[in-house]
Order: C-alpha cells, then sequence, then structure tokens
C-alpha cells in the first residue's frame, strides 16, 4: 500500500548574512518570514521517492549530492531516488556564488544537513495514503520578460510603451499544478505545488522565501499541510508588467500571488480524485554538455579591467569580467557541465526536472510531449547549470544569454535536455 509523509526544516540565516542574486552584496537587517526545506517522501511496495522543495536562490551540486547521500544513510531512500528543488527566491542565504555575492560554505553545509533530515523525518512520518493530481490556469501573475525589438536584437525588462519594441520574445506557462497527499480519514498530509515565475517580488533586506513561501503558508492556514515549493522553466518568466497596475514588488506583491495561487490550489481541491494503487517510479541521466567559452581578447580586456583601481568592484562591467575569468578557471577545470535530468512518476502525474534554469519554451516543449495526464517541470533542481537559453536567444542578447558561470551552457543545450526529459517520461 502507498504512503505519504511529509516534513519541514528551517534554513533561516543569521541577521547579517549576505542575500544573494544581485550584482553587490546585500547583507541581511531581518526576517520577513522563515525560510524552509519541505520534503514529501512516496513509498511503494517496491520504490521510495521523496521531492524536497529548498527556499535557496540556487544550490551547489556537490551540497545536494551530499544531502541526498547523508539522506539515504539516515532512511534508506535511494540517493539517486531524491529530488532536490531550489525555489530561486532572491532573498534567500548565500547557497550559492551569485554574480557579486559568494556563498558561505557553513550555511551550505547546514543546508545539507537540513535536507537530509527533512526527508529522514517525512519517511518517518510516512503513513497509509492516496494521491491526487490536478492542474488549472491562473492567468494574470507571469510574464515573459524578453522583448523583440525593432534592430532584430532582444532585450530584457524594457518598456512595452517604447516605440521600439515589437512584442514579447518568448511565452509564458500559467499552469499552476497540484498534487495532494491524503491519509485514508481524508486529512490533508501535504502537497507538491509547480508553479512557473521567477521569485524576484520580495525584494529589500530581510529574508523570505518570497510568494513560494506565501503560496505556502496561505495554504497551511486552511489545511493544516505542507507545501514543497517546485519552480517551473522560469529562466524567463518575471511577475513583471509594466502595462499592469497590479502590486508586483514587494509585501503587497508577495501577498497577492500567495492568495492568487492559493485560491487556485483550493478549487483543485475541491474536484481532485484520489487513488490509492499509485505506481511510483524514477529515471534519470546526467549529461555532459560543452559549455560556451570567453575569447582570448575578451578574456584579456577583463583581466585589464580587474586590475584597474577605479573600477567599482560591483558594478555590472567589472562583475560580468570577474565572472567570465572564473569561468575560463571552471571549464578548465572540468571541462563539460554535468547536467542532470531527473524524471519521476507519481501515478499519472511526472516530474521532469534538471538542474538548468530552463527558458519556458523548453518546460512547455516537455509537456507538450509527454505521454502522462499532467506533467510538471522543474528548474534548479539537484543543484545549478545556470541560465539555458534557446540558441536564438544566445545570438539576439538580452540579460539571460550574458555570458558568466551563470550562463555557460552552449546554445542546443535546452533541446538536448527536452529530448532526454522525454525520453526518460517515455519510460516511466
Amino acid at each position: 500500500m502507498l504512503q505519504a509523509g511529509f516534513a519541514v526544516a528551517d534554513i533561516t540565516p543569521p541577521i547579517g548574512a549576505h542575500i544573494p542574486g544581485g550584482f553587490r552584496p546585500v547583507v541581511s537587517e531581518g526576517i520577513h518570514d522563515p525560510l524552509q526545506v519541505t520534503a514529501g517522501v512516496f513509498v511503494s511496495d517496491d520504490t521510495a521517492v521523496a521531492v524536497v522543495g529548498v527556499d535557496a536562490v540556487s544550490l551547489k551540486t556537490e551540497d545536494v549530492l551530499a544531502a541526498r547521500d547523508h539522506a539515504e544513510q539516515l532512511c534508506g531512500i535511494p540517493a539517486d531516488n531524491i529530488l532536490v528543488a531550489a525555489s530561486h527566491t532572491h532573498s534567500g542565504g548565500p547557497s550559492n556564488d551569485v554574480l557579486g555575492v559568494d556563498s558561505d560554505p557553513h550555511y551550505r553545509e547546514h543546508i545539507a544537513r537540513q535536507v537530509a533530515s527533512a526527508v529522514a523525518q517525512a519517511r518517518y512520518n510516512a503513513v497509509p495514503a492516496q494521491l491526487g493530481w490536478a492542474v488549472r490556469e491562473a492567468e494574470g501573475l507571469a510574464w515573459n520578460r524578453r522583448w523583440v525589438m525593432k534592430d532584430g536584437s532582444h532585450q530584457t525588462h524594457v518598456d512595452p510603451a517604447s516605440p521600439d519594441v515589437l512584442e514579447r520574445a518568448g511565452p509564458s506557462d500559467p499552469e499552476v499544478i497540484l498534487l495532494c497527499a491524503r491519509d485514508l480519514a481524508g486529512k490533508d498530509l501535504g502537497y507538491l505545488g509547480n508553479f512557473t515565475c521567477h521569485a524576484t517580488i520580495m525584494g529589500g533586506t530581510r529574508f523570505s522565501a518570497d510568494y513560494p513561501g506565501a503560496w505556502r503558508d496561505r495554504l497551511s492556514q486552511v489545511t493544516g499541510a505542507p507545501l514543497v515549493f517546485l519552480n517551473g522553466a522560469m529562466g524567463d518568466i518575471t511577475q513583471v508588467n509594466k502595462e499592469s497596475d497590479l502590486p508586483q514588488r514587494g509585501e503587497t506583491g508577495v501577498q497577492r500571488f500567495g492568495l492568487a495561487l492559493a485560491g487556485e490550489s483550493m478549487k483543485l481541491l475541491a474536484d481532485m480524485r484520489f487513488h490509492e494503487d499509485v505506481p511510483l517510479a524514477v529515471g534519470s541521466e546526467t549529461l555532459q554538455i560543452a559549455m560556451r567559452e570567453p575569447s582570448a581578447e575578451q578574456l584579456e580586456e577583463d583581466r585589464a579591467l580587474l586590475a584597474s583601481d577605479a573600477a567599482d568592484p560591483y558594478s555590472r562591467e567589472v562583475v560580468f569580467a570577474r565572472e567570465r575569468v572564473l569561468l575560463r578557471e571552471y571549464i578548465d577545470e572540468v571541462g563539460t557541465a554535468a547536467v542532470e535530468v531527473k524524471c519521476m512518476r507519481l501515478g499519472d502525474l511526472a516530474i521532469a526536472s534538471c538542474s538548468g534554469q530552463m527558458f519556458c519554451v523548453f518546460g512547455l516543449a516537455t509537456k507538450q510531449q509527454s505521454p502522462f495526464e499532467v506533467m510538471m517541470f522543474v528548474s534548479l533542481a539537484n543543484g545549478n547549470s545556470g541560465y539555458v537559453p534557446t540558441a536564438e536567444a544566445i545570438e539576439k542578447g538580452g540579460y539571460e544569454p550574458t555570458l558568466c558561470r551563470g550562463s555557460r551552457l552552449v546554445p542546443d543545450a535546452g533541446e538536448r535536455i527536452v529530448e532526454t526529459a522525454v525520453g526518460l517520461l517515455m519510460c516511466l
């Protein structure tokens, strides 16, 4: 008989720790809402899987591998059957090296321990359960942030009223997908929730889980059950819409998102059908993908800029110069990028995930080719391979394809990831 269990662990850093996500360090001055690890475990007669959401901008691959191995030691769930995904909150702690902010190794170790602990606790909490899943659309929340300009280039976050703007450069994905586990008495145990949008609403100098935390909190207030948040293919998706006057920033923007997604969740739960005989399966493959390399001429200019005493160390130009130099060192060290693609089946719901910050079109392509009734696509899972733009985006520009450690894969990476994910889904 199927069993399911959930657990939550705190990963809120001490006040004074850096908040990553920008070009210069932001020193935290308080806590708006706690940062958490939320784990869901599902066990059948022959398979056990865990799905973990982490309130972090991203996670290093080595930290995820350590956490999964430790979780296996603690509770016996195979490390390969554990999916760990970062929410991409830009109001989190120093979990990874992001542009002008370096990670904190002690905090990273703490996250890894808490991930393992949450998985083990969720396994301990598991009871006989039923699963249900459903999907609906939440319009008016998230938008593609890239635009096609009259000169043929692409730009990020421009004013659509400009006469130089033609149209949005790509699609968005409004699907809200919810999986619910409930015990045999009908009590909700916990949820997996999937939505596609950058978690960049809160801002400021206080730690926050951003809209994923608001969704989790609002849903828990009604049902008492925790939510594992899984961000979709949101590499080019944001809440910003300059043609709308609805709240898009700060506390009011976060609460608007949380209320909207919790409302959609309640609608899904109202008509959800539940199943006891639910097959579980996992498939994964690690791709070796080449990286784009800075030219020798570019590196010479970058090193000269970094050696200049007059340069602002946190200006955009200096930060990207430093990034390209560090990328060159990284390529020399590892050669190719190891990108894990992991897929899971929970009944007729499937999860396709990878470590890239995928452009939305790739998530949609995977969904369209999936053999499953309902499918979540999850970015920033089991590490961080950086932005995965389309080949067209790399050619035509904008923020996301700018060469750095956070945007480094070759132009065909997205197509390879989709092809691999679809192949894995067909075998589940």
